[in-house]
């Protein structure tokens, strides 16, 4: 059952994200089209941009999630495979630390910039800074699932045998 949930937040997630980008397009073609025309549309750039920062962070998690950030490895390939289990779950540790950071200030970033309008929107600029915890939260989440599995194998006894 939580595997199923799992799949549907993960092609809800998927499907937010394509959308958003997809939208983020039409609007800024929509506005050099329409500034060529000579009826420039001044809150369309905004809205794009506010877009684009959701879909930042949403594809963060959605590459966290595939493993397709870029990583550093030329070092750690060189060690052995119980060292290299071991640099993993702490750079995981250490990449929650971080994203436990930037949800406390992103949450702190929104409240403040709550009375603030984006220019030509009659939106708060919260609805812009909100990705910011929102979308480590997710990372945070994501994270951990990954983490306990790489806990869970480090700690499997056919793990020793592989060392």
């Amino acid at each position: 059952m939580i595997k199923r949930i799992g799949q549907l937040y993960v092609s809800f997630e998927n499907f937010i994200t394509n959308l958003l980008l997809v939208a983020i397009v039409f609007f800024v073609f929509t506005s050099a089209v329409m500034r060529w025309v000579g009826v420039p549309l001044s809150w369309s750039v905004e809205f794009a941009q506010l877009l684009f920062v959701w879909v930042i962070f949403l594809g963060a998690n959605r590459t966290l999630r595939e493993n397709k950030h870029i990583e550093v490895d030329f070092f750690v390939k060189m060690m052995p495979e119980k060292v290299k289990s071991i640099i993993d779950i702490v750079m995981n540790v250490l990449v929650i630390a971080f994203l436990l950071f930037l949800t406390k200030y992103g949450i702190q970033l929104s409240i403040e910039n709550s009375v603030r309008q984006i220019s030509n929107l009659p939106l708060s600029y919260s609805f812009i800074t909100m990705a910011v915890p929102i979308g480590s939260i997710l990372m945070i989440l994501t994270t951990i699932i990954k983490l306990k599995e790489k806990v869970t194998k480090f700690m499997s006894p056919s793990h020793e045998v592989n060392s």
